[in-house]
């Protein structure tokens, strides 16, 4: 069977988060991944399909790709297999999606960018929740602006019940709690002090949360894209209450965060890798509910008045999704960004970041139809 998607990673959160919406979709999906047994429900859909995927043998992505006859390849798996799968994807002509992530990664896909053009294909990188959906929402909403100097911009959360889950990868997690965050300041790229570039905010449906730097892509694709409107200013936070932020320093403090190889009865595997199985076998308690803003705020001029902007994208615990909690902004958004591609929406060749080519308009409108909403200074315009 010829399938319309592969997605890498499929066996993950992520993974099976975009699988399934693509099959409710009517598209038929192959999921590559290890673990076959979390992801027998989706099989009982004839039009999904799975294939056991070791993403750390290059070989295998390519041969994969080819064996499953994807039209567009969907890369869920975690970021540092983002350029593998990309190469892979320049051997076999086909055109894909990722998470995206880290800057310094981000910066290395784009060094692809002549190849993935040269060969007519579109990579887009970081179309998740953030980076991706709210690059999207925020293009939307700089087109109204003459200039822009400044753009703080992030993501906060919170539960009805204050019991630890894994919020998305600890892998990523791990990342932006312990590299030194890039602002981009003045026109400048710049490594901040994490404790004094943080402060506390009152945010839309979430209230009050203290936020801080990390590193995100945003910071470089945004200072890539929007540098015509004048842009100086980009600044990432991020924000996890309580109960969650502890549990993950209490992690970081006892080493589980660490890379270092063990071996245990014969059995080789990394520290963080061991964390990231364990913690996904947590239940999530009965009645779990999150509630997740990804926010901007934009600074300017409209009609050449200063103009503040406040952006907020609203996600609730869907239902039918409830395990997902809020984590459907991250799924579900890269589900719609590939079948754009599939349909001939996107017609740019090259590698991008969402808020470059990625059909702004029609794309919050698909936002809708997943209760995923968004605000601009508090009107509601999906």
């Amino acid at each position: 069977m010829k399938y319309n998607f592969i997605v890498f990673g499929g066996t993950g959160q992520q993974g099976r988060i975009c699988s399934r919406d693509l099959l409710e979709s009517g598209y038929s999906v192959m999921l590559a991944g290890r673990n076959k047994e979390v992801v027998e429900d989706l099989l009982r859909n004839k039009k999904a399909g799975f294939m056991k995927v070791d993403l750390r043998n290059s070989d295998n992505i390519a041969k994969a790709i080819i064996k499953s006859g994807a039209d567009v390849v969907v890369n869920c798996a975690e970021l540092v297999f983002n350029v593998a799968v990309m190469k892979a994807c320049l051997k076999t002509n086909k055109s894909l999606t990722d998470l995206g992530g880290l800057q310094y990664i981000t910066k290395e896909q784009f060094k692809l960018h002549n190849e993935f053009k040269k060969s007519k294909l579109v990579c887009i990188t970081g179309c998740g929740s953030t980076p991706g959906l709210l690059n999207v929402v925020v293009k939307h909403a700089i087109e109204r602006f003459d200039k822009v100097d400044t753009i703080d911009l992030g993501f906060v959360w919170d539960s009805n019940i204050k019991k630890f889950v894994i919020p998305y990868s600890m892998h990523s997690i791990f990342d932006e709690f312990t590299q030194l965050p890039v602002t981009f300041h003045k026109g400048k790229f710049l490594k901040e002090n994490r404790i004094i570039c943080r402060g506390t905010r009152n945010f839309k449906a979430v209230g009050k949360q203290t936020v801080y730097c990390i590193v995100h892509s945003e910071v470089y694709s945004f200072a890539k894209y929007f540098k015509k409107y004048g842009l100086n200013n980009v600044h990432y936070m991020a924000g996890f209450p309580e109960h969650s932020a502890k549990v993950i320093q209490l992690l970081l403090n006892l080493g589980f965060s660490s890379n270092e190889e063990i071996e245990v009865n014969g059995v080789k595997f990394r520290i963080v890798d061991f964390t990231d199985k364990v913690l996904g076998r947590l239940n999530i308690s009965k009645g779990y509910k999150e509630t997740e803003n990804l926010w901007a705020e934009i600074n300017g001029t409209i009609n050449g008045k200063t103009k503040k902007m406040k952006v907020d994208c609203i996600i609730k615990t869907v239902r039918g999704w409830e395990d997902a909690g809020s984590n459907i902004d991250t799924g579900r958004t890269i589900s719609i960004m590939s079948q754009m591609i599939k349909n001939g929406l996107i017609k740019e060749k090259g590698v991008f970041a969402p808020e470059a080519v990625v059909p702004h308009k029609l794309f919050i409108k698909e936002l809708s139809k997943r209760e995923m909403y968004v605000y601009f200074d508090n009107k509601k315009i999906n």
